[in-house]
């Protein structure tokens, strides 16, 4: 007895719409990949003119202290530049979490749209095997 073997090729419409996703895995990949990049690189920026800044004021503190004529001087100027030391590090970490914190929700949006897209697309692809399932059945 013959078996008959039949290969059942997707209709031609749900081929054009599942050719219309928008991106593969590995273009979303290389996109962010990018963004994450341009994010890290204006970190490490904002870090470097930080470090540069704070550091002129630590290699000037010896000057200062030299200026001194009594302890309470010293105290002064000590607790003077842990102060400003301690309010520039809590900036600098505040605008690092603002950057990071804004980076991720672009990232959340943009994914959000792609997404949505994919689900259309994908529904656009099912309706039409299931159309051109339907016509055959007729």
């Amino acid at each position: 007895m013959t078996q008959k073997t039949t290969t059942s090729s997707p209709p031609k419409s749900a081929i054009d719409a599942a050719g219309e996703l928008p991106r593969t895995a590995m273009d979303f990949a290389s996109r962010y990949g990018v963004d994450a990049i341009k994010t890290l690189s204006s970190c490490q920026g904002k870090y470097a003119a930080f470090m540069k800044q704070r550091l002129s004021e630590d290699f000037a503190m010896p000057k200062r202290l030299s200026g001194c004529k009594t302890p309470m001087e010293i105290m002064d100027v000590w607790a003077d530049f842990y102060s400003t030391a301690m309010g520039d590090y809590m900036n600098h970490a505040r605008n690092l979490a603002e950057t990071g914190t804004e980076a991720v929700e672009d990232f959340v949006r943009e994914v959000e749209v792609e997404a949505e897209e994919v689900v259309q697309t994908a529904n656009k692809a099912l309706k039409a095997a299931n159309a051109n399932d339907g016509s055959k059945a007729a």
